[in-house]
């Protein structure tokens, strides 16, 4: 709602005209999440997203990881895949989503898989179904 009135004053001067009953409905594109909420104990964490390692799902539960330590947070890794910047943040798996500005190293395993290494000393799976998007995303 920031730039409502600049974008409402550009579509008027272009001969459109703005209904607020319209069925269609005007939206940024290309904007991504610069925070998430998590929670640690009882407290509550404003993450920096570029200071998140990766982000992994357990059952129900959804832990974002930095190097300071691990952070529980409510939204769904499906969620999460569209709220980051793709040009950063990868999925890897059907339970692990990883910011290439924090891999440190990348090893081959047999079939089809890759072991990567995070910043924080963490080790992650590439499987098998994202074995050639990770391949590609990173250009090896």
């Amino acid at each position: 709602m920031e730039h409502y009135s600049q974008i409402a004053k550009e579509l008027t001067e272009k001969g459109i005209e703005i209904d607020e009953n319209s069925n269609f409905i005007l939206s940024e594109c290309n904007t991504y999440a610069t925070y998430l909420i998590g929670r640690k104990d009882d407290e509550i964490f404003r993450l920096k997203t570029e200071d998140i390692t990766h982000i992994e799902s357990f059952a129900h539960d959804v832990i974002a990881y930095t190097k300071q330590g691990s952070y529980r947070i409510n939204e769904r890794l499906k969620t999460l895949t569209n709220l980051l910047d793709p040009q950063i943040f990868i999925r890897i798996s059907n339970s692990v989503i990883v910011s290439v500005n924090h891999i440190q190293s990348i090893k081959p395993a047999l079939t089809q898989k890759f072991i990567v290494t995070m910043s924080n000393g963490a080790k992650v799976d590439v499987t098998r179904t994202y074995y050639y998007i990770f391949k590609e995303f990173i250009g090896i």
